[in-house]
């Protein structure tokens, strides 16, 4: 609680103990989000979250409100580390498929997807389905598709949001 009074404070007369407070804060859930959600090794978690910390020390009399500023910054300083470790000549990419999953196994696996899909996309209603299926089959935009249904593209944000929760709900009633 303490901490949290200090973050939100802000740095006044101990600007030290104020950064301290938020560093010993915000540490280690930066590096649970850097290493359990994207898969970042622990050692480049440690300095992903220091160049955070760098970032907001350098810009931080623009930041409004710290914590989604943190967890942002981290979020896009993981996936900045994974583009360019895919990006990599000498990444390691596996030789082999380590679970030996054979290439009819993998038709196998996508026909019952393809299934599921279908048989869920077939319990929802024509508007639904024909937005989510534009959306994620056709890869059209919410712009085109808006365009498309004479909608605005907010609209077709929000018909997304509803669709997707209505997918959900018939696909957990399934299984």
């Amino acid at each position: 609680m303490a901490a949290g009074k200090a973050a939100a404070a802000g740095p006044g007369d101990d600007a030290g103990a104020w950064f301290d407070a938020v560093y010993t804060t915000y540490t280690p859930l930066l590096r649970k989000i850097a290493i359990r959600k994207f898969g970042i090794p622990p050692k480049d978690a440690d300095d992903l979250v220091q160049d955070v910390f760098a970032s907001y020390l350098a810009n931080r009399t623009n930041v409004r409100d710290l914590h989604p500023y943190l967890i942002g910054a981290i979020c896009n300083a993981s996936r900045q580390y994974r583009r360019r470790d895919d990006a990599s000549p000498f990444s390691p990419r596996p030789e082999h498929r380590e679970c030996g999953a054979t290439a009819d196994d993998e038709l196998i696996d996508g026909v019952i997807r393809n299934l599921v899909i279908r048989t869920t996309l077939s319990k929802l209603g024509t508007s639904c389905r024909d937005t989510l299926e534009r959306f994620y089959l056709l890869g059209e935009s919410t712009g085109a598709i808006a365009e498309r249904r004479q909608k605005t593209a907010n609209y077709i944000c929000r018909l997304l949001n509803y669709c997707r929760n209505r997918a959900r709900s018939i696909y957990a009633s399934m299984s």
